[in-house]
């Protein structure tokens, strides 16, 4: 068990999309105590079952709040969201999904949804294993906006977090396009206060991997 920090916000992701969640929260707090859950042992979630990912996510937040004794839980990743939209979960924050706008989400994302929205199957997956890759991310991006017009549209948010790790891709490629994260809707609702002006971050994986939590380190700082 890792020493208890208090108080401690937990992010739950199945990769390395919940790292845009994460350098949000540093950017607004600039210190405190997170833990970051990779379950990258499932990882993409957008490929699940919506009865195997709930169940998967509540084995989670329930081994988060008693294990490791956190003070709130943010589900870091819009599929996941999705899936717990209908629960009553204390001191759980799931991402928000407005009608008023059109999302990029993954199929599960979609599926779960009442709000607009344009799913691709491979994206998520495709940043994740690319994502040291520049020039191949960039054309990976370019291909997605031309196949869904999403240069086209009004204004769009990224619906999966994976997907703000290349923002700037997006913002680049869909130039008439009002582009937003939905990171940044979740992180507008979080207070939090912390108690020393030091800053802990603890990464916890279902599937160690050394080179996978270097990967989210070297993320989270670039």
């Amino acid at each position: 068990m890792i020493k208890k920090l208090k108080p401690t916000i937990a992010l739950i992701d199945s990769g390395i999309g919940g790292i845009s969640v994460l350098r949000a929260l540093i950017n607004k707090f600039h210190y405190g105590n997170y833990i970051y859950y990779c379950d990258n042992l499932y990882m993409p979630y957008g490929n699940k079952k919506n009865k195997f990912l709930k169940s998967r996510l509540l084995k989670i937040i329930k081994e988060l709040k008693e294990k490791y004794l956190v003070d709130l839980i943010i589900v870091a990743c819009n599929t996941a969201s999705s899936v717990l939209i209908n629960e009553n979960l204390e001191n759980v924050i799931c991402m928000d999904f407005n009608s008023n706008y059109t999302y990029l989400t993954t199929p599960l994302t979609k599926a779960n949804l009442t709000a607009d929205a344009i799913a691709d199957k491979t994206l998520a997956k495709y940043i994740e294993n690319n994502i040291d890759n520049e020039k191949k991310l960039n054309t990976i991006i370019k291909n997605h906006v031309k196949k869904y017009g999403l240069n086209k549209l009004n204004n769009l948010v990224l619906g999966c977090t994976h997907y703000e790790l290349v923002y700037e891709l997006f913002v680049k490629y869909c130039p008439n396009t009002k582009v937003l994260k939905n990171s940044d809707f979740l992180v507008e609702r979080i207070n939090y206060s912390p108690q020393s002006e030091d800053l802990d971050i603890v990464f916890l994986q279902s599937l160690n991997s050394l080179e996978n939590e270097n990967k989210l380190k070297r993320l989270l700082w670039r």
